[in-house]
């Protein structure tokens, strides 16, 4: 329904594959601008996100025209000259990097899948990343102020034939208000004392690599010598940020506490506002006596919820964990891809599939005991809101799911308007030997 994506029979399709005179070769030339085979590539791979897609003519035919159509609009951003703030390129790239550290395992097996180190391949992507970000500022030019009525979902929902419309699977509103067990003060001690001593053996020329690996309990940087990704303002929590701008290179913190426990944290490299640091994480261990108290705040909790005593929205508010309760959200669990409250079933994490597999809308689950992403323990009760069976797809239950995609059509339309003003404004010579594509058509007018 979409039309700015490829649909999943398109990607299954079977065609010639890809002429071997492309192989090094130039596939189009867009004002100053050269789209190269390895482009097409790349394209593919971030499309497929981790799916094989074959080697099929119609795939070819679209992802070639997005990216030149990705060229035009990048074309106009620099003759407009767009305004791209360097922080945020800079930004986007540590986001890649920490995405494929975590698919990686750390940054040491990462350096040893790309073969080079991470400054390098930083620098290489950089470039791109700019261009990527610039058509990205113009095609938010282009679609920005488009909004879409009411009346403009109803009439893009009466357009698809009756025989045409998906089929909705399982959907439900899951939420969740996660409980942090209280830390006793003689932990506290303790762990802080645990980090002096660390930083002592720090100061005397032992290796923080060394340490961080046998103590930390950051498993994002265990494993790497306690090195984290280089990240800007606004990356990390508050506390941590600020020991972080305040240190100089080479320099060992004092012991500091954030949300996710102790820490000492050694700078590395600063370059202007952006870091590279390496930390030392340490979270005090939980007593018998803390897990009871929480389990009694937990059970409070639940019972004030099923009296009504208390809406979920402000229980989640007040109790539940600052940095894993998601709180502005009033810890609805939400689709990655669409931002939405509605989830598949099929999607949920395991553990909640199991709970709310039993649970009728309306109801909270019992407090139970948990284990965050980061391995700390924490009660939670979870709220199913909603559980819709598969359907059609129609404007009562999925009015949200059809008024993005209205939206999409719309904002799709404009980009097409908009490449109807510019492409003849713009030279664009397309590769067209061994090619049978239709959508490519509309680019040779300057043949």
């Amino acid at each position: 329904m979409l039309l700015s994506s490829i649909s999943k029979t398109d990607a299954q399709v079977q065609g010639p594959l890809m002429p071997p005179q492309y192989a090094d070769g130039i596939l189009a030339v867009v004002g100053e601008k050269i789209i190269m085979f390895s482009d097409f590539e790349t394209e593919k791979v971030q499309l497929a996100r981790g799916q094989a897609l074959p080697d099929s003519q119609r795939v070819f035919c679209f992802l070639l025209d997005q990216l030149i159509m990705r060229k035009l609009m990048l074309s106009q951003a620099e003759i407009d000259s767009l305004p791209l703030d360097e922080d945020r390129v800079e930004a986007e790239i540590d986001n890649r990097i920490r995405s494929f550290q975590r698919q990686a395992g750390s940054i040491e097996e990462l350096e040893r899948y790309l073969g080079k180190p991470i400054r390098e391949f930083k620098d290489e992507i950089r470039p791109k990343m700019r261009e990527q970000l610039l058509a990205q500022q113009m095609q938010s030019k282009i679609t920005g102020d488009i909004r879409i009525s009411p009346k403009e979902v109803k009439e893009f929902y009466e357009r698809i034939p009756e025989d045409s419309l998906p089929v909705v699977p399982t959907q439900v509103e899951v939420a969740q208000l996660l409980i942090e067990l209280p830390i006793s003060d003689v932990a506290i001690d303790f762990t802080k004392g645990q980090l002096n001593n660390i930083r002592k053996r720090l100061l005397n020329g032992e290796s923080f690599e060394k340490l961080a690996t046998a103590y930390s309990m950051d498993p994002g940087s265990k494993n790497n010598g306690g090195l984290l990704p280089e990240f800007g303002r606004g990356d990390m929590v508050g506390p941590f940020e600020r020991v972080a701008f305040k240190l100089k290179p080479d320099s060992i913190s004092q012991v500091f506490r954030t949300d996710f426990g102790y820490h000492i944290m050694k700078l590395i490299k600063r370059q202007g506002e952006r870091i590279t640091a390496a930390h030392i994480l340490i979270r005090p261990e939980n007593t018998s006596k803390d897990y009871t108290q929480a389990s009694k705040l937990a059970d409070s909790i639940w019972f004030e919820l099923s009296k009504g005593d208390i809406s979920w929205c402000d229980a989640v508010k007040r109790n539940s964990s600052e940095t894993m309760g998601n709180r502005g959200y009033c810890g609805f669990l939400t689709d990655e891809a669409t931002g939405l409250q509605k989830k598949t079933f099929e999607s949920l994490p395991s553990d909640v599939k199991q709970v709310v597999d039993k649970m009728k809308p309306g109801e909270f689950s019992k407090p139970k005991i948990t284990a965050t992403p980061d391995g700390r323990s924490m009660y939670r009760i979870l709220y199913l809101k909603s559980y819709v069976d598969p359907h059609r797809a129609n404007l009562i239950q999925d009015y949200s799911m059809i008024q993005m995609q209205a939206e999409a059509e719309k904002k799709q339309g404009a980009i097409e308007s908009w490449v109807e003003k510019y492409k003849d404004k713009t030279f664009i010579k397309v590769n067209n030997a061994g090619l049978n594509c239709e959508s490519l058509q509309k680019w040779n007018t300057n043949d």
